[in-house]
């Protein structure tokens, strides 16, 4: 993967809806939340299209990064080493990054499958996530099986000896005929988000990040409905502008997938493709935030932003929109001093800012910026 590429993907571990201001900078480990553990959650918010500041100095937490108005994520299970350097170049040619589940205990034998620990520092190095699908995949028969908390906590110490510096903050869940020892209670203690194995597209609001449904046969209106990408994008689905996350295990038939690399290109514009981890982290982050414009003048316009979670590990940017004055035709961004990314966007006459910040890094400024000078001009 390309060093650009590479950088893009890792942005949110680079840069490292209502709820109550706690104290001031970060918020303590101890008041923090290690994830939202609300199984079959009530609705959060209401799901519309994308909404608009009215006036300027206004400002509101976009759904998805960027403003896109859904999110996917392609997730791949138990190493299936044989298609690694497939799907590399695959999310290379098509922009998108991608999020290995993998089980720990195979990895480094003889077995090619599996692959070793200098691959999948690789693959974590081009930009993809390494994640944990436990030890064993709850081989509960075999001698050396020590228990669902060993499973769970023991795959982490593994991918962080294996890949050292890296650290795996999600889970999926092993199916199959033992997966009544999976428990999302021990998966807490260890993990900010699960991944389970219910086939369907997770409701923006709705969200259970211990549970997060998953599909291992998703299509674009040629099968099941539960299972149609196309929901996404249909204000009339309760999948609409959701997130769907995908399940792969090894690709015998890849030209099967060709389909689905055409549709991600095409809905580029409105479907953020993301890491696993950074749209949960995302998602919760957003759960729990509060947005509070601080100043509003001609000149600048300022707000602060907290959330509830644990800022150790969600460290993902939040995109806020922001109306700015007519007169701002270029804007720049700091928080905490340090310059953010933006970009402008008009609609209906108005003129937006969508910036990158980060709950509890500091305060955030938004001021007109003074257009740079050609080195033609004289």
């Amino acid at each position: 993967m390309g060093e650009g590429l590479r950088r893009r993907f890792l942005s949110g571990a680079v840069w490292g809806l209502a709820t109550v201001f706690v104290g001031v900078g970060a918020m303590q480990a101890a008041e923090a939340l290690p994830n939202l553990n609300e199984e079959n959650p009530k609705p959060r918010f209401d799901v519309t299209d994308r909404t608009w500041p009215a006036s300027p100095g206004e400002a509101e937490i976009c759904l998805w990064k960027d403003d896109k108005l859904a999110a996917l994520s392609i997730t791949i299970d138990d190493n299936c080493g044989p298609d690694v350097e497939w799907w590399l170049a695959k999310a290379e040619e098509n922009q998108i990054p991608l999020t290995w589940f993998l089980i720990t205990g195979r990895i480094g034998g003889s077995n090619s499958f599996d692959r070793t620990w200098p691959v999948w520092a690789m693959v974590r190095d081009s930009g993809h996530a390494i994640e944990s699908h436990t030890v064993m995949h709850l081989h509960v028969d075999k001698p050396e099986w020590q228990g669902i908390e060993w499973e769970y906590a023991h795959s982490q110490k593994q991918i962080s000896e294996g890949i050292p510096g890296h650290a795996a903050h999600f889970l999926a869940y092993p199916g199959g005929k033992n997966s009544s020892h999976n428990d999302r209670q021990v998966a807490a203690k260890y993990y900010a988000a699960a991944r389970g194995s219910i086939g369907k597209i997770n409701p923006p609001n709705q969200i259970d990040y211990l549970g997060v449904f998953a599909m291992s046969a998703p299509n674009l209106g040629d099968g099941p409905a539960w299972a149609n990408l196309q929901n996404l994008f249909d204000p009339a689905n309760r999948a609409y502008r959701g997130w769907a996350v995908l399940v792969f295990h090894l690709v015998k038939d890849r030209a099967v997938m060709d389909p689905y690399f055409a549709f991600f290109r095409e809905r580029h514009q409105d479907l953020w493709v993301g890491r696993f981890g950074d749209v949960a982290k995302y998602g919760q982050q957003r759960d729990t935030v509060e947005l509070k414009v601080t100043g509003n003048t001609p000149d600048r316009i300022s707000f602060d932003l907290r959330d509830r979670m644990d800022d150790r590990i969600f460290d993902y940017p939040l995109t806020v929109k922001v109306r700015v004055p007519d007169a701002w035709r270029e804007v720049s961004a700091t928080q905490d001093g340090k310059e953010m990314p933006v970009r402008i966007v008009e609609h209906n006459g108005g003129r937006f800012a969508l910036v990158d910040a980060i709950p509890d890094r500091g305060g955030f400024s938004l001021t007109p910026a003074v257009p740079k000078l050609s080195s033609a001009q004289p």
